[in-house]
């Protein structure tokens, strides 16, 4: 008797490979997660002996672990060669095993586990820091791996702060939503009402609920996830001037970004990394199509400068920024970058953003406060980080594309094909 094919969409093939020591496996409901990377558990207990820890902060009982949906597999694929018991699951074949445990209160009997080859960690946005480093060291057998599958609860859920935000050596990050499963046709008439239903009369929850967001936002967040939100489901014509914002990195983990709108309509993004000046120049152009008449806003501090002066060079029409310029209103605002963020807020109830999570997350999650001149002050991309985020590079390049062109802190560089030409400061 032929047993049913196991089926493992595109999206989670690297799970099979072997380069990889730690892998987060994150997004929303219904986006195949732990149903896929049991299966994949179970194919690789067939190809030869190994020994597989299930793990989760919180295990009174195995009822409270994957132990049902692994035996539901195994009987949906008719895998005989295995025996499921009360306390486990084994191939009586090769010998392959499956043990399940708790990490919250279990430290010794974690410790003392042996031979581990995958470790699988559900519900991972509940374990904390100090599980983690009780665990890694214990899956320490050459070769094993540790694969985290979870939906975020905030914004520095310790697993997504360690292979996300910080990323480690050797690590996979995998980040699928429910529109994985409804492209393979997995989702039956009810689980899409059920989305669309969020969709249109819950942004918030559908936001956290089907694509994995974070569900905390702070008071002094300057937009609010649910307006951002909106400005991905938005549709509007492409009206307008061809604007350009470019946030440039050089040779480290930040990234560099270009952004284009045409109105308030964003038409397109692109982001690299480890490019050098003339390499950011060379994909700038190519980004553009080589229309020398594109404004281009560019970051003018740090490294950024070396692009500006590049591309006047060009003779492109270049438009520098300053985050410390001057704001236009400085009664309100003590530079030019504060003033940029607040006046996002206005506008993004007009504009269209795409859909993109970790957008999402930057623009909604920088802060601002009030300094000493009772100012409103945006956040420094260096406090933001201290927080535990990555560069909010994309932001940073939608902000400097959607700012608003009038105001001081945009200082105007003249096309030359010689130095960088005196500027009178606005």
């Amino acid at each position: 008797m032929n047993r049913p094919e196991i089926l493992i969409p595109a999206e989670f093939s690297r799970l099979l490979d072997d380069d990889w020591r730690e892998a987060a496996v994150y997004g929303g409901r219904y986006s195949l997660k732990s149903h896929t990377v049991a299966r994949v558990l179970l194919i690789k207990a067939m190809e030869k002996p190994r020994r597989f820890g299930c793990f989760r902060e919180f295990q009174n009982s195995i009822a409270d672990s994957s132990w049902q949906l692994l035996s539901d597999l195994i009987e949906k694929y008719q895998l005989s060669m295995f025996k499921v018991t009360k306390d486990g699951i084994v191939n009586e074949q090769n010998g392959s095993d499956f043990l399940f445990k708790g990490l919250r209160n279990n430290t010794q009997s974690v410790k003392s586990i042996e031979g581990i080859d995958y470790a699988w960690v559900e519900e991972a946005q509940t374990v904390t820091s100090e599980s983690i480093d009780i665990l890694t060291p214990t899956v320490r057998k050459p070769g094993s791996k540790l694969i985290y599958t979870y939906n975020r609860l905030n914004e520095l859920d310790p697993i997504h702060q360690r292979l996300v935000i910080e990323g480690r050596p050797n690590s996979l990050t995998i980040q699928v939503n429910y529109d994985t499963a409804m492209k393979y046709g997995w989702l039956n008439d009810e689980q899409i009402n059920e989305i669309e239903f969020d969709k249109q009369h819950n942004p918030e929850l559908y936001a956290h609920k089907w694509l994995g967001e974070p569900m905390s936002q702070t008071e002094t967040a300057i937009l609010g996830r649910m307006l951002v939100l909106e400005a991905m489901q938005r549709k509007i014509e492409d009206d307008g001037q061809v604007i350009v914002g470019v946030d440039v990195a050089r040779m480290g983990g930040d990234r560099t970004v270009f952004w284009m709108r045409k109105g308030l309509k964003t038409l397109k993004y692109d982001v690299h990394q480890k490019l050098r000046t003339t390499q950011v120049c060379d994909a700038l152009e190519q980004f553009i199509d080589f229309n020398k008449d594109t404004e281009l806003r560019i970051d003018d501090t740090g490294v950024g400068g070396g692009v500006t002066d590049e591309m006047m060079k060009r003779e492109y029409n270049v438009v520098a920024i300053n985050f410390g310029g001057v704001a236009q209103d400085k009664d309100k605002y003590p530079n030019w970058i504060s003033e940029a963020w607040f006046y996002m807020a206005e506008i993004l109830p007009e504009a269209e953003l795409p859909m993109n999570q970790d957008l999402l997350m930057e623009l909604s999650t920088r802060q601002w406060a009030q300094d000493n001149k009772g100012k409103r002050r945006v956040e420094s991309k260096a406090d933001y980080k201290k927080r535990g985020f990555r560069s909010p590079d994309l932001a940073d390049a939608c902000i400097i594309c959607y700012g608003d062109p009038a105001r001081p802190g945009i200082l105007d560089y003249y096309k030359s094909l010689a130095d960088k030409p005196q500027v009178t400061t606005p």
